[in-house]
């Protein structure tokens, strides 16, 4: 660690003067942020005192000093104010001040409240008193790598204000979506993030191991078989938002940790989760923007995106029209040969039609899709949870959300026959016997619960994470988690 000796040699000199460079608390009468407001309400900007004896406190961001007048900036929660310091109320503080404190320093100030001559909003201190002594000058963060940035992210929220902001949305997306689900009547709930089975998605897991039971146990891949087993148990609308864990790519749309909102409603189907999507993520937009348009960089290029409007289209239908021929008329040996065109391998290397098409889709079509889109009715081996579609032998009652070339949602009619769910884990184990380690795992106890009864139901997985990069116009995941997935070696760095 390299600290700035001058500036512990500044934290010696307190302590010998009696001063404890860390006290334990300080009295505000106003943050930062309370006394901008107060002066915003007003409709002139007076040059004498209009509030006296405040008391704020902020980090240090720049000083300018001038002979017997000086200016400071600090800042606190993304707000700054001014102080002024001044010989005729300081005395010998005044002097002081520029020989204990350094940028960076986080300060308690008293003083009164008054506009300078060029309209700057101004704290006029009589008084200060160190809160923090920083011991590392504050970087130009212009400079530095994303990398730095991302294995330090404190400092980042503190001097980049779009890091900053990101954040803001990030946390108010979530409210927002905890109110809007509230307010239809689900229950906020909560499951295991470690599980003996895991399960709910096609995913490599983290293991760990619990001593005491001397078992390999897993974190949670999904939300998805604990939230079912509320629906079994008599909660007919439920939801929670939580970290999930997928031992896989780190990219700039994936982290091996993500969070992720799921809900389920019992006696709905995929077409009411559909609507409930839409829905909630209007709401959430228009709550933030005032609006349902949103501007996002994509390839050098600037687009409009269009909450008010989802278009839908299947899978094949979508996939037909990105191949100019109907992929019901194409045969497997054909998809063979595009799946070899385009370099893509097949799940567990197994050239099955259905995953086949699933992976032709992903290439052709999925990045092309930049308004909201809703694609419907998968093949049937895409997954082992949902039900099969009540029209159209070989597919599910499932969608996905594509936005910006990034999946969004995924949604399902939900499986709830013990039988077929039976039968399905089966055929996973199968795949993952032949080599496909993202094969579903059989989980007993879940196959018991559905064996008990679980009403008609519908369910619905957003990531909280792409959906905060679309919002906020960033096209890196890492922009977007407060604390990403780095290499120890990259956080350790000095």
């Amino acid at each position: 660690m390299k600290w700035d000796e001058r500036r512990i040699k500044v934290i010696e000199e307190l302590r010998k003067q009696g001063i404890n460079p860390y006290p334990q608390k300080y009295e505000i009468t106003h943050t930062i942020t309370e006394i901008r407001k107060i002066a915003s309400e007003r409709n002139d900007k007076p040059q004498d005192p209009f509030m006296f004896d405040i008391s704020t406190a902020g980090r240090v961001a720049n000083i300018r000093r001038h002979g017997k007048i000086s200016f400071v900036d600090i800042f606190d929660e993304g707000e700054k104010l001014q102080l002024q310091l001044r010989v005729n109320e300081l005395g010998e503080k005044y002097d002081k001040f520029f020989e204990i404190v350094d940028r960076g320093d986080i300060i308690g100030v008293k003083g009164d409240l008054l506009y300078t001559i060029k309209g700057e909003l101004t704290l006029r201190i009589k008084d200060y008193t160190m809160l923090a002594k920083s011991l590392i000058e504050p970087p130009d963060w212009s400079k530095l790598s994303p990398e730095f940035r991302y294995a330090h992210r404190y400092v980042d929220f503190l001097y980049n204000d779009s890091a900053r902001k990101a954040m803001e949305i990030r946390f108010k997306v979530i409210r927002l979506i905890r109110e809007y689900l509230y307010s239809k009547g689900f229950i906020e709930v909560e499951t295991p993030i470690l599980q003996p089975v895991y399960g709910g998605a096609l995913a490599k897991p983290f293991k760990s191991h619990v001593n005491y039971l001397d078992e390999d146990w897993y974190l949670r891949i999904s939300l998805e078989l604990y939230l079912k087993r509320f629906i079994v148990g008599g909660f007919d609308k439920v939801f929670e938002i939580g970290k999930v864990f997928r031992n896989e790519d780190i990219d700039v749309t994936h982290n091996p940790e993500f969070t992720l909102m799921e809900l389920y409603w019992a006696y709905a189907d995929y077409n009411d989760i559909m609507k409930l999507t839409e829905d909630m993520l209007q709401y959430v937009v228009k709550s933030i923007f005032n609006d349902t348009k949103i501007k996002y960089s994509l390839g050098g290029k600037e687009f409009v995106i269009d909450f008010s409007q989802f278009r839908k289209i299947t899978l094949y239908d979508s996939l037909s029209e990105a191949l100019g021929k109907n992929i019901d008329n194409v045969s497997d040996d054909e998809l063979k040969a595009l799946m070899d065109k385009y370099g893509l391998k097949p799940r567990g290397n197994m050239y099955i039609r259905g995953l086949m098409i699933e992976k032709l889709f992903d290439k052709l079509v999925e990045p092309n899709l930049i308004q909201p889109t809703f694609i419907l009715d998968y093949p049937i081996e895409t997954t082992p949870l949902c039900k099969p579609h009540r029209s159209k032998p070989g597919l599910v009652e499932r969608f996905e959300l594509f936005i910006a070339g990034m999946e969004l949602a995924n949604a399902y009619t939900e499986l709830n026959d013990p039988l077929l769910q039976d039968k399905l884990f089966k055929q996973e184990q199968e795949m993952f016997r032949r080599g496909d380690e993202e094969a579903h795992p059989y989980d007993v106890d879940f196959v018991r619960a559905l064996s008990y009864g679980m009403p008609p139901t519908g369910g619905l997985g957003i990531g909280i994470d792409r959906l905060v990069m679309l919002l906020t116009n960033n096209y890196s995941i890492k922009e977007v988690i407060p604390f990403p997935m780095l290499s120890a070696k990259i956080i350790e760095e000095d």
